[in-house]
């Protein structure tokens, strides 16, 4: 009888050990003001404060002509999650789709639309996600999700615009100095008679660049 009695404290003790453990665990994050959940694995090893993008991208919105634009950036980096891009610009190359084509065929033309021959934009960049990464099992990536919203200028065949933009990214590092970003914007320019008839056009511009940082 008190070999089992013995046995069963001997269980006890030993169940009751990680619990004991885990328990301090707790309320020394508790003292600390701070949860587990809260805590940052690790910290950026990527901050620059200057960035220059050079991008290719595509405007694929107007069925009858398309734009492939080329362009550059500036971007100024305040900390490790806003920065100001100071300016964004990019010139577009038209031709025209197969749709308008069809339509010459026989003899009826698509009703002639503006398109747009360049835009410049400026724009608040909010950078809430940070990773790390592992590559194919042989090495380690580093990148980043970003969102930009600003003000921008479309300068069209027949007329010129003011508007807004906004939409996302994500940006790879190669390295320290060199990172490609993938992002997609869309771009509302309105009409001079914006107060008395609410009416614009929508751009979505697609660009695919590389970045020079430090």
């Amino acid at each position: 009888m008190s070999l089992i009695v013995t046995l069963c404290a001997g269980a006890a003790l030993i169940i009751a050990a990680p619990s004991q453990a885990q328990a301090a665990d707790s309320t020394s994050f508790e003292q600390g003001g701070q949860s587990y959940s809260s805590l940052v694995v690790q910290e950026r090893i990527f901050n620059p404060d200057h960035e220059f993008t050079l991008f290719a991208g595509l405007l694929p919105l107007d069925a009858f002509t398309k734009g492939m634009t080329l362009g550059g950036a500036y971007t100024l980096h305040f900390n490790e999650l806003s920065a100001w891009e100071v300016v964004n610009a990019s010139y577009s190359f038209h031709y025209d789709t197969s749709l308008k084509a069809d339509l010459e065929a026989f003899d009826v033309g698509p009703t002639p639309f503006e398109v747009l021959n360049y835009y410049v934009s400026s724009n608040f960049v909010f950078k809430p996600v940070y990773w790390k990464g592992s590559l194919l099992n042989s090495g380690l990536i580093r990148g980043e999700l970003y969102l930009v919203l600003g003000g921008a200028f479309g300068a069209y065949t027949r007329s010129n615009r003011g508007g807004v933009d906004a939409g996302g990214g994500v940006r790879l590092f190669s390295s320290e100095l060199v990172s490609f970003r993938f992002d997609m914007r869309y771009f509302m320019f309105f009409n001079d008679t914006i107060l008395d008839d609410f009416s614009f056009k929508d751009e979505l511009a697609i660009n695919l660049g590389a970045s020079l940082a430090f």
